[in-house]
């Protein structure tokens, strides 16, 4: 749902300042935005870190030792080794070696000694390690970030949008006081003038003033809430640079008579929505992330099992006159295994049944999580369709309202009517008005709710 769907006939109007203008105003500058696309950036780096394990490197050791004017030994070892994905690791390297006290199994040729070879996990390591583990995480963590990028931004969006129509009800309350204290006036001058032809008593010249009065507190309650309510408004506007933005007086929200609110969302839209939840909301999807991540742990686990058991092969070759396979032969290798395996497993049992238990146990809060989102999205929904006819009804009533006042205000001109009774019914109008624009910005609000509900995008500047 796009806030698009809310139509405001004023949008043509440069002063009238729009929901979609301040959205895009938060979507570009505002420091939460900003923050969540960093979000973005750190889950790409977790990537690159665990890449990293994949990643050749180059080692070297060097071993010297003399004694007097006699060199004992000296011990050269360089080499490089590839991990790959599979759990294999290439490696190749250069061995030269020397010394009068040299322990024999480190003699090497004049000339050093080269190999290649490669270490194969049979066993524990086969199917998953470490280095694997941590690349599908941080894979998972990465996609993770979006879905808080996408959580952090739907709930500012959704607090700016409240935010906007709590000003669009200050501002028509404002407005309509403003026009009923000018109405006063009117009807105050006007019976001061019959009072003093003697149509009208003292009285109602007392009391059409005590109105005005009246009125003129109600107006400048309504803009103290107005100017308060536009101060935090502003806390969502930013600039360049971190600069914030305040509202100017030249811009103001639409008048109430010029938002067209959208139709309310079908009760099969809802279905749709709601079948749709488990795999769209954010919330959702991160905890679907983190149980894949902790099922990755688990299998890691499971390698626990199986024994430890490598095996080493190496051919070897003396470099001779700057070629290297000129003395190569199938019968120059090494070779080698090493195996390890726990006899009772209880270490490797225990952390395998504690890594399962935190599985079941987020699962169980990702079943309750989407139960308490359905359940708040048909709060959203319920909410929507029961303002939607309040809505509806007080447009009549309003129009009817205004009916009677207009009725009762030529009875009064025609002296068929009190004063009193005028007042009344423009005062049972205003409250109408009154309680309309209460009900259109709560009904605005509820039906962003419903897509904030169902972790739709609630804007966006493509649109």
């Amino acid at each position: 749902m796009l806030l698009s769907t809310m139509l405001v006939k004023a949008q043509i109007d440069s002063t009238v300042f729009t929901p979609d203008q301040l959205l895009w105003y938060i979507e570009k500058y505002h420091p939460v935005s900003i923050q969540s696309n960093l979000l973005l950036e750190k889950g790409e780096s977790e990537v690159r870190s665990a890449r990293g394990n994949f990643d050749p490197y180059l080692y070297a050791g060097l071993d010297q030792k003399y004694y007097g004017d006699n060199q004992y030994y000296s011990i050269l070892g360089t080499g490089l080794k590839v991990p790959t994905w599979y759990g294999v690791e290439l490696k190749a390297g250069y061995d030269q070696n020397q010394g009068y006290n040299l322990n024999p199994q480190n003699k090497v040729p004049d000339d050093g000694l080269w190999y290649a070879g490669i270490s194969v996990p049979i066993g524990k390591g086969l199917i998953i390690d470490k280095r694997r583990a941590s690349l599908q995480q941080a894979k998972l963590y990465a996609e993770s970030t979006k879905a808080e990028q996408e959580k952090m931004m739907l709930s500012l969006y959704f607090g700016a949008i409240k935010k906007y129509w709590d000003w669009v009800e200050a501002y028509n309350e404002y407005k309509i006081f403003t026009e009923a204290v000018e109405l006063a006036n009117v009807r105050l001058l006007g019976i001061k003038g019959s009072y003093q032809y003697g149509d009208k008593s003292a009285i109602d010249t007392l009391e059409a003033y005590i109105l005005v009065q009246n009125r003129e507190l109600s107006k400048t309650q309504a803009r103290l809430k107005y100017n308060n309510v536009t101060l935090e408004l502003s806390n969502y506007l930013w600039y360049e640079n971190g600069m914030p933005l305040t509202i100017s007086d030249q811009l103001h929200p639409p008048l109430y008579k010029e938002v067209t609110p959208a139709p309310a969302i079908s009760t099969d839209s809802l279905s749709i929505l709601i079948k749709d939840l488990a795999f769209r909301h954010p919330d959702m999807q991160i905890m679907d992330y983190k149980i894949e991540s902790m099922e990755v742990a688990l299998k890691l686990k499971k390698q626990d099992f199986m024994p430890d058991f490598k095996v080493n092969y190496n051919f070897i070759n003396q470099p001779h006159g700057g070629n290297l396979f000129q003395n190569y032969s199938i019968n120059n290798y090494k070779w080698g295994f090493n195996f390890s395996m726990p006899l009772f497993l209880r270490s490797e049992r225990g952390d395998y049944n504690m890594q399962k238990l935190k599985v079941q146990d987020a699962q169980l809060d990702l079943n309750q999580k989407l139960l308490a989102l359905e359940n708040e999205l048909r709060k959203h929904y319920n909410t929507q369709i029961t303002l939607n006819e309040q809505v509806k009804l007080y447009q009549d009533v309003v129009e009817n309202y205004g009916r009677m006042f207009s009725a009762e205000k030529r009875r009064f001109e025609s002296g068929e009517s009190s004063l009193f009774i005028v007042n009344a019914r423009e005062t049972s109008l205003i409250e109408a008005q009154l309680k309309l624009v209460s009900l259109l910005a709560k009904y605005n609000v509820s039906q962003v709710g419903v897509g904030y509900a169902a972790g739709l995008s609630i804007y966006s500047d493509n649109q």
